[in-house]
Order: structure tokens, then C-alpha cells, then sequence
């Protein structure tokens, strides 16, 4: 396994003590206790974070691009945004509705990139999805480091939603395109 699929199953691995850590902070009866478990929870998503830019740059610098690695980066990003949204939504800092609407994009794209597959065609992440991903967990991490209201935090979640379903749709064209040849 080389070096960029290594910090894509880091990234996946990290989804587990983030999730202990986070749900600890949400959970906390004592204000400093929540506060240093929020930040331990922020360190480590955006240390998991950060590997999605590094494995990408590593692989493409240095042609270690596998279909492996075509198959981790998206996953381990999904399962490492999901968890955290879903652990917001557990604990009512995010709305319901805002979880289930990028839950249901990336379980169509994901169906979709399977079905064009099987095609034989690969259509890589576009800039927009790259964005959304990236807006996706900077967010998060304003969310998950500051104790912030839930209407505030269903504002900041707004601008990730929008590029989910944009992004969702420019890809379902990208693939009618291929599926109707």
C-alpha cells in the first residue's frame, strides 16, 4: 500500500477516536471539560482532514494514482464527514434535514460512480465536488470548536449544502451523459 492510500485509511481510522471525543465534548456536563474535548475533537478532524489534501498532491506528484486509491479518498472523506454530521445531529447542534440531504448525494454519486465503473469509465472528482468536500469540513470545524447555537450552526451548514446539490447535479449530468451513449 502506498504512501497517499496509507493517509486515506489513517483518515478512516481517525474517524473512530474523533467520534469517542466528539461525542464526549457534546456530552459534557462541565464547560472546561467540553471545551478541551472540543478541541482535541477539532485537532483531530482536521488533522484527518488535512490527509485528504496530501494524499491527492502525493499521488499525483508522484504517479502512485491506484484504482485503490481512486476507491479511499472519496470513501474515507464520506465516512469522515458523515460521522461527524451524524454525531451533530445526535446531539441536536445541527438540523436533521441538512444531514439527510448530503447523506442522499453521496449515496446517489457513490451508486452512480459504481454503475459508470462498471461502464469502464472513471469520472474523477470536479472542482466543485473538491470544494464542496473542502467547505464541507472547514465548516465542521467551526461547528465542532465553537459552542455555537443551533440556528448559527444550520447558517454556517447552509453554503455546504448548496455545493452538495450542486455539485450532485453536475455530476448526475456527467454520468447521463455517459449512460445515454
Amino acid at each position: 500500500m502506498n504512501l497517499p492510500n496509507k493517509l486515506a485509511t489513517l483518515r478512516i481510522i481517525l474517524v473512530i477516536p474523533f467520534v469517542m471525543v466528539l461525542t464526549l465534548a457534546l456530552k459534557a456536563e462541565n464547560s472546561a471539560f467540553e471545551i478541551t474535548m472540543r478541541i482535541l475533537a477539532t485537532i483531530i478532524f482536521a488533522a484527518a482532514s488535512i490527509t485528504d489534501y496530501y494524499d491527492g498532491k502525493i499521488a499525483r506528484k508522484y504517479n502512485l494514482v491506484t484504482n485503490l486509491g481512486k476507491l479511499l479518498d472519496p470513501l474515507a472523506d464520506k465516512i469522515l464527514v458523515i460521522s461527524a454530521l451524524v454525531t451533530l445531529t445526535k446531539f441536536d447542534e445541527i438540523s436533521l434535514w441538512f444531514v439527510l440531504i448530503i447523506i442522499f448525494r453521496e449515496l446517489l454519486i457513490t451508486g452512480l460512480r459504481s454503475i459508470v465503473a462498471a461502464e469502464g469509465v472513471v469520472i474523477a472528482a470536479g472542482n466543485l465536488g473538491k470544494w464542496k468536500t473542502f467547505v464541507q469540513m472547514v465548516v465542521l470545524v467551526i461547528i465542532i470548536l465553537f459552542p455555537l447555537s443551533f440556528k448559527i450552526n444550520n447558517i454556517l451548514l447552509l453554503i455546504p449544502v448548496i455545493l452538495t446539490v450542486v455539485s450532485g447535479a453536475e455530476y448526475l449530468l456527467k454520468c447521463k451523459k455517459i449512460l445515454n451513449k
